[in-house]
C-alpha cells in the first residue's frame, strides 16, 4: 500500500500532538471511529449524540456525586458514544479523576481520557476536525489514484486478476468476483482458494439483493459480498467479496471497482457473442430436424448423450435480464442448447429443469414442455412455450401436460377461480332437490361418449331414466347438449368440482 490513512480512532485523539490528553481507561473500544468531537455540560446528553461521538465535560453540572456521573456515562454508552474526555485541573469542578469514573467507564467498556487545565475543549475541537478532514483529504488522494490506476488496467486489456491484484496492493484486501450462480471469475492472492469455494457455496444459497451488503463468516475471517449492478441498469451481473480494510480510501474507491466489473463483464458477453450464434444455430438445426435418428447422431456431434429432452421458456425482465439468464441458465441446466431472442430465453434441456430452475430462483415466467426423444424438439418446445403463457397469468413456473388438457388447465388455474367457475356453471342443477343424481349421471354420460345405453348400465338404472334426466339437464340449463362448447365447459366445471374418471 502507498498509504495507511483511515477514520480518526479514539486512539488516535489520545495521541495527537499539543494536546496533552492522557489515558485513564482504555478497555476494548480504543480502536472505535470518531465521527465528532462534542462537549457535552448537560446532565443527560444522549439526546443530541448520533452515534460515534468522543464526548467532552468538565463535570460542572454533574459534581462529585457518583451518582450522576453514573446516569451520564450510562447515557454515553446507550446512545454509541465512543469515548469521555474529563477537562481536570486546579480550576476545574474536579481536579483530577475519581476512582468511581474510571470503575463507571471500565463497567460500560468507555474509553475515559483526561485533559490538562491548559487545553480547553475548543483546542481539542479544532485539533480533532483539522485532523479528521487531513485524512479524509488524503483518502481522496490515495482514492483517485487508485481509480485511475484500475481504469488503466481495464483499458489496457488487464485481466479480473490483475484488477484484483492491484487493488490488494493499494488496500490490502483479497477479493474474489464471482457470478450470478456463483462461479469464481477471479481472484487475487490474498484470497485463499477455500475461501472462494465457501463464498461461491454463500452467492448460490442466497445471493445478495442489488444494492445490498451482506458480511459472511468464511474460514474465520469476514468478507463483504458486495452486489456488482450492471452499467446503471436494475440487473445483477456479479457479486465481489472482500475483506474489510477499514480504509476510507478503500471504501471511496468500491464504486469505481464495482463499474470496472460490470463493464468487463459487458466486454466478455461481446467477446462471446461468436459462441452464442453458434449455440443458437444449433437450437435451430436441432428444431428442424423430425428424425430421431439424425437428431442423436447430431447431438454426439456436440458430445451431447441425451436420451429425451425438454424444451424451456424463460421471460425475461429486460433484454439486459435475457443477456444474464442466458449464461446463468448454461450453467445451471448444463445445456449449450440455448438461444436468446429480445426478452424471451428459449432452448433444451439435458436433464429435468423443473427442480433446477426452482432451486436456481426465478421470478419471472417460467413454461416447461414434457420429455421427448430429440426428433420432438420442436413439439416439447411448442409446449413450453404453451405453458408460458399460463406462467405469465399465474406467476409462477408451469410444466406442460402433455395427453390430458383438462387436467393441465386445472392444475395451472387459480383454485378461487376454479370454484367460481364451477359453481356458475353448475348453479342450475345444484339449484334442484336431486341435482346431485343428476350431477353424476351427467359425469357419467360424458364419459361414456353420450351413450345412454352405457351410461344406464354403469348407473344400474333403465335406459329412459337416463334419457329423462338429460332431457331435463338440457330444460335446466337451456343449453343443447350436443353442442361441444357446452359439453366442454360441464366437463371442466365437473372436473373442477371434483369428480374424476
Amino acid at each position: 500500500m502507498d498509504r495507511t490513512a483511515h477514520a480518526l480512532t479514539v486512539a488516535d485523539v489520545a495521541t495527537l500532538e499539543g494536546l496533552h490528553l492522557a489515558v485513564e481507561h482504555a478497555g476494548s473500544r480504543m480502536d472505535a471511529t470518531v465521527t465528532a468531537p462534542h462537549a457535552a455540560e448537560i446532565g443527560l446528553p444522549g439526546q443530541w449524540l448520533q452515534g460515534g461521538e468522543i464526548v467532552m465535560t468538565s463535570g460542572a453540572v454533574l459534581g462529585a456525586d457518583p451518582e450522576p456521573w453514573a446516569n451520564y456515562v450510562s447515557a454515553l454508552a446507550a446512545h454509541g458514544a465512543v469515548g469521555l474526555i474529563l477537562g481536570t485541573g486546579p480550576q476545574a469542578p474536579l481536579r483530577e479523576i475519581p476512582g468511581f469514573l474510571v470503575d463507571l467507564a471500565r463497567e460500560h467498556d468507555l474509553p475515559l481520557l483526561s485533559a490538562p487545565a491548559f487545553t480547553p475543549f475548543t483546542k481539542i475541537t479544532r485539533t480533532v476536525i483539522a485532523k479528521q478532514v487531513a485524512a479524509e483529504r488524503v483518502a481522496l488522494q490515495d482514492s483517485f489514484a487508485l481509480q485511475v490506476r484500475l481504469t488503466r488496467i481495464v483499458a489496457r486489456g488487464g485481466t479480473v486478476d490483475a484488477l484484483l491484484q492491484e487493488w490488494q496492493r493499494s488496500t490490502g484486501e483479497s477479493a474474489g468476483v464471482f457470478d450470478r450462480v456463483g462461479r469464481l471469475l477471479g481472484k487475487n492472492t490474498g484470497l485463499h482458494a477455500s475461501s472462494a469455494e465457501a463464498t461461491g457455496d454463500h452467492v448460490r444459497a442466497d445471493p445478495p439483493a442489488l444494492g445490498h451488503t451482506r458480511r459472511v463468516s468464511v474460514d474465520g475471517s469476514s468478507l463483504a459480498l458486495i452486489v456488482s449492478p450492471f452499467a446503471g441498469e436494475t440487473t445483477v451481473r456479479g457479486y465481489i467479496a472482500r475483506s474489510d480494510s477499514g480504509l476510507a480510501m478503500a471504501d471511496l474507491a468500491v464504486p469505481t471497482l464495482l463499474s470496472l466489473l460490470a463493464l468487463e463483464f459487458e466486454r466478455r458477453w461481446f467477446l462471446d457473442e461468436p459462441e452464442r450464434r453458434r449455440r443458437a444455430q444449433h437450437v435451430a438445426r436441432l428444431l428442424s430436424t423430425e428424425d430421431d435418428a439424425r437428431a442423436r447422431a447430431f447431438l454426439r456431434g456436440l458430445n451431447i448423450n441425451a436420451p429425451t429432452l425438454w424444451g424451456v421458456v424463460v421471460e425475461a425482465k429486460s433484454q439486459t435480464h435475457a443477456e444474464v439468464l442466458l449464461d446463468d441458465l448454461a450453467v445451471v441446466l448444463g445445456s449449450p442448447l440455448l438461444r436468446v431472442s429480445e426478452r424471451l430465453v428459449e432452448g433444451l434441456a439435458t436433464q429435468d429443469p423443473k427442480r433446477l430452475l426452482q432451486e436456481y430462483g426465478l421470478d419471472t415466467p417460467v413454461g416447461i414442455g414434457t420429455a421427448l426423444p430429440p426428433g420432438n424438439a420442436a413439439r416439447t418446445l411448442r409446449q413450453a412455450r404453451a405453458a408460458l403463457e399460463t406462467s405469465r397469468r399465474i406467476g409462477s413456473l408451469v410444466g406442460f401436460v402433455d395427453g390430458s388438457a383438462h387436467d393441465f388447465l386445472l392444475h395451472v388455474a387459480d383454485s378461487q377461480y376454479l370454484t367460481a367457475f364451477a359453481d356458475a356453471v353448475l348453479a342450475p342443477i345444484d339449484a334442484l332437490p336431486n341435482g346431485d343424481v343428476l350431477l353424476t349421471t351427467l359425469h357419467t354420460w360424458l364419459i361414456e361418449n353420450r351413450s345412454i345405453e352405457a351410461c344406464a348400465v354403469r348407473l344400474g338404472v333403465h335406459r329412459h331414466t337416463i334419457r329423462n334426466r338429460v332431457l331435463r339437464l338440457t330444460q335446466v340449463t337451456g343449453r343443447s347438449l350436443d353442442s361441444v362448447d357446452t359439453q366442454t365447459e360441464l366437463w371442466l366445471a365437473l372436473k373442477a368440482r371434483g369428480f374424476r374418471d
